[in-house]
């Protein structure tokens, strides 16, 4: 499954920094999900969406790595690309590069349509698909 590449770009901020005066690691994954529901919404299924089915992304499983860090003021573009969606499970690949296009961290999750009345996942919809691929 080649899927188009989503990208979404952010300048990191004194709130995203820690003692070291970089990236803290639990940042990097709040990043990766905004860059997440920048893609969804933006193909239609944002949260308002969400409300009106009760079916919403659901994070089953991360891998990341952290592979150069980032500061104070670097802008930095997080790409995004579904790579594999199997029924109730999907894979996205997540990465962040900087302004000279070196890659600074990079994610695989894998996620799932969940049922909020049932509490489930559920197979993917045509609504949901177009927005994650």
């Amino acid at each position: 499954m080649e899927n188009r590449i989503f990208t979404y770009e952010i300048t990191i901020k004194e709130h995203h920094l820690d003692t070291f005066g970089h990236v803290n690691n639990a940042t990097y994954l709040q990043l990766y999900e905004e860059a997440r529901w920048e893609l969804i919404t933006e193909n239609g299924y944002g949260l308002q969406k969400v409300k009106e089915t009760g079916l919403g992304p659901i994070i089953l499983e991360i891998n990341i790595r952290f592979l150069k860090e980032l500061r104070l003021r670097d802008v930095v573009q997080i790409h995004s690309q579904t790579t594999k969606y199997d029924s109730k499970i999907g894979t996205i690949k997540q990465w962040m590069t900087n302004s000279k296009g070196i890659t600074c961290s990079e994610a695989t999750f894998t996620f799932g349509l969940f049922d909020t009345k049932s509490r489930k996942m559920v197979s993917a919809n045509q609504d949901w698909l177009k927005a994650i691929t």
